[in-house]
């Protein structure tokens, strides 16, 4: 490293303003939503050229339209909030959203078969959900809120041996995790092929919460406050320079 550099480097990975970024997937998932607020989502991801626009199911054509050219990819909820539909409803919602143009895929699991400790029913969900999805990426969400410490590794194991690309803490509807909860993930996951994206926190994220996330092993994070992020980061690196996080 050369003397005086500003760099900024967690998990053997470099971190600046491109590289947050390609972390950081945009959300907006407001039932209520109008189409002047996922016109300002877009816009905002595009700026910022992030990781994923994501969206309802509703606006799944608008930003897939919106987006094409661009390095963002159109992303989308699955039986969001509750998860409470049937695998095979999630599977033929997922399969519509495919033909639809969706590139990346967040399905809800069934939270009442992990509070029933139903380890087999999550699992063969996520198969499913998994075979459904052909080959795309998916972003599994547990919701922590509603899981006690045993049956969030629970929910992190079905997900991993059903072969989810990710577990994704939270809908964003009733929280997010603590601290606690994401080492409690990063060590479940650990050594598996199935990485952690993180939501639910709203807009208090900040900079330093973001990165201290990724230091704690969080792959991915679902945000509304992405732009604050990244635009937080040139300050963040100039009062921290040349940090280096294992």
């Amino acid at each position: 490293m050369k003397r005086g550099l500003i760099m900024l480097r967690i998990r053997g990975k470099e971190i600046n303003a491109k590289t947050l970024a390609k972390m950081i997937d945009i959300s907006y998932v407001h039932p209520e939503g109008k189409l002047d607020d996922i016109r300002g989502l877009v816009d905002t991801c595009i700026k910022y050229d992030v990781n994923a626009c994501c969206v309802n199911p509703n606006y799944l054509e608008y930003i897939v339209a919106e987006l094409k050219g661009t390095d963002v990819k159109p992303d989308v909820v699955i039986d969001y909030p509750f998860g409470t539909a049937t695998t095979p409803v999630k599977c033929a919602q997922i399969e519509e959203m495919l033909k639809k143009g969706a590139v990346l895929i967040d399905p809800v699991i069934e939270f009442g078969a992990v509070k029933n400790g139903d380890a087999k029913k999550v699992t063969q969900e996520v198969k499913d959900c998994v075979a459904a999805c052909q080959g795309h990426e998916t972003r599994f969400i547990i919701e922590v809120t509603y899981l006690t410490p045993e049956e969030v590794v629970m929910a992190c194991n079905c997900v991993a041996e059903g072969g989810g690309d990710y577990v994704k803490s939270s809908t964003g509807r009733v929280g997010g995790p603590d601290m606690k909860i994401i080492k409690l993930m990063a060590d479940t996951l650990k050594g598996s092929n199935t990485g952690i994206k993180l939501a639910g926190t709203g807009r208090f994220w900040t900079t330093v919460v973001a990165l201290g996330c990724v230091a704690a092993g969080v792959d991915l994070i679902g945000t509304r406050a992405g732009d604050q992020i990244i635009n937080e980061l040139p300050l963040f690196e100039g009062i921290f320079k040349n940090i280096e996080i294992f």
